[in-house]
């Protein structure tokens, strides 16, 4: 597989939070065939190395698909970020996405019909721009969800938690107090909002039934906003599912077949 192609966003005169650009990476087919003319946005998951957006990406890649994995804008949990900066962050990347999407369509060699493919936290921004662009003719969402102040506080993700407990002391308030004030800091741009606009006949959501990072709670809400799209359910739980990646491989290159080609 030959090397992946930098596309580079800058921050335009509207950037809601400049943070120097973002970086997306061009994954060609290595073949040629029907698939050659589709390609899928593949979305991070909150934090790490991008191992997982990169093995889609890659695998879409090995299947004759073109692929267009994002990094993030900028990190998202920073205890020190104020959460006026967070909401920011948010509807930026979202943004960021769109643009990357529009510089992708119209560059020579470029896919002309668009999917998206997002894990984690990726599943949820990928929600929220499917559901106001409808130049994605497809998407498979796993182990998403919506209620991003509820799976903040509840989850038991050893990362999360730290950054719970750093933003507690930070503002000087308890547990109960903070779940209060991330609701109402968050619920504007909780993924819900938009994933009602997504083509519910178009979308595979893969869940994990045992999460307890993106509790089935959360999971199901998602879901449901979509507009109870097919549902894979997984008998596993949020990092566990790696057990089940080949099976989501095939599941996606199946999806989009059908929906791309």
């Amino acid at each position: 597989m030959g090397a992946p192609e930098a596309i580079h966003l800058a921050d335009g005169p509207g950037c809601l939070l400049p943070t120097g650009g973002v970086t997306a990476w061009w994954y060609r087919p290595e073949r040629p065939g029907p698939r050659a003319r589709a390609g899928v946005v593949v979305l991070p998951i909150q934090g790490g190395d991008y191992e997982v957006s990169t093995h889609f990406a890659e695998a879409f890649a090995r299947m004759g698909y073109h692929a267009l994995r994002f990094e993030r804008r900028a990190e998202w949990l920073e205890p020190e970020r104020p959460l006026d900066e967070l909401v920011l962050l948010l509807r930026q990347y979202r943004q960021d996405v769109r643009d990357g999407m529009t510089e992708w369509l119209a560059r020579p060699g470029g896919p002309e019909r668009l999917g998206l493919f997002g894990v984690s936290m990726g599943a949820g921004v990928g929600a929220a721009v499917a559901g106001v662009d409808s130049r994605l003719r497809a998407s498979v969402l796993c182990i998403g969800g919506s209620g991003l102040a509820r799976v903040l506080m509840e989850t038991e993700d050893t990362d999360i938690r730290a950054y719970r407990d750093a933003l507690a002391a930070r503002l000087g308030q308890d547990l109960p107090t903070l779940a209060r004030t991330l609701g109402e800091a968050l619920s504007p741009v909780d993924p819900e909002h938009e994933a009602g606009g997504m083509d519910a006949t178009t979308t595979l959501f893969i869940a994990a039934r045992f999460d307890r990072v993106v509790r089935w709670r959360e999971s199901l809400a998602l879901w449901r906003a979509i507009g109870r799209p097919r549902r894979v359910t997984l008998p596993c739980g949020h990092y566990s599912a790696a057990v089940f990646v080949p099976w989501i491989r095939w599941l996606a290159r199946r999806w989009f077949d059908r929906h791309l080609l």
